[in-house]
């Protein structure tokens, strides 16, 4: 190998971390041709996870550098969010965010092919519900001292309810969850809600906050907009009245 070439390599083991996907598009910016990273590749000094996507030899895989690759050097507007979120921050105990076989996405553009092309990681894409930038937060990884996007609290749970259906997340399951957010913000709660253009999600929200009755409930608006017309969320319930959604028979208080 050339002094040059070396140099061009030694550079790009500075630069990306063990561990984390670097996408073309980020190395092609960076002066690494097809040609060289084709070169690269047959002498082991990467390894192709995907359709324009690379890692450095022997290194570990896992969720958080998929993430980053597809957050920090793609510049993908995507983050953590719902259930991965919630478990990452500690809310959710059921599926560990390190071992779990599926992490939550969210964002409005199409994911690049070789974010599913990952054999070892799995993704669920999701782009509803949309609050733009609010309530997004970093959070430390282990590797360097780079941070991944994840959903706060307050956003997550909005994020989650949205999933709640027959064929989906359960209205128990919805429960246990929110049965742990005793300290969430009211002010970005507010805000989310205001911009929350989910009648379901709002009204799931508030019916769990008056069921938990936490201290951080009295401070949210009583002007929020339920938008008209009942709405079925579970089967053979009973009729809620106050937030016109149907709910299980032992949420009857």
């Amino acid at each position: 190998m050339s002094l040059e070439k070396e140099s061009k390599l030694q550079q790009l083991y500075r630069s990306l971390p063990e561990g984390v996907v670097a996408p073309s598009s980020w190395l092609s910016a960076n002066g690494y041709s097809p040609q060289l990273l084709y070169r690269y590749v047959r002498n082991g000094w990467l390894v192709k996870v995907g359709r324009g996507a690379y890692v450095r030899p022997a290194s570990v895989l896992e969720w958080q550098g998929a993430v980053l690759g597809l957050q920090k050097l793609a510049e993908l507007p995507f983050h953590i969010g719902g259930l991965s979120a919630l478990n990452l921050l500690g809310y959710a105990h059921y599926l560990p965010i390190g071992k779990e076989n599926v992490v939550s996405l969210y964002g409005e553009p199409k994911p690049p092919a070789w974010i599913k092309q990952i054999e070892t990681l799995s993704f669920t894409f999701y782009k509803k519900p949309l609050f733009g930038d609010l309530g997004l937060k970093k959070q430390h990884t282990s590797i360097r001292d780079w941070q991944i996007i994840i959903s706060s609290p307050e956003r997550a749970i909005l994020e989650l309810l949205y999933q709640v259906d027959d064929e989906g997340i359960t209205f128990q399951f919805a429960s246990e969850i929110f049965e742990s957010l005793t300290t969430l913000s009211p002010r970005v709660l507010n805000e989310l809600l205001h911009h929350c253009k989910s009648r379901k999600v709002k009204r799931l929200f508030l019916f769990f906050a008056d069921y938990y009755n936490f201290s951080w409930v009295k401070h949210i608006g009583k002007e929020i907009d339920l938008g008209a017309g009942k709405l079925q969320i579970v089967k053979e319930g009973i009729y809620d009245k106050n937030y016109m959604i149907t709910i299980p028979r032992e949420f009857n208080a």
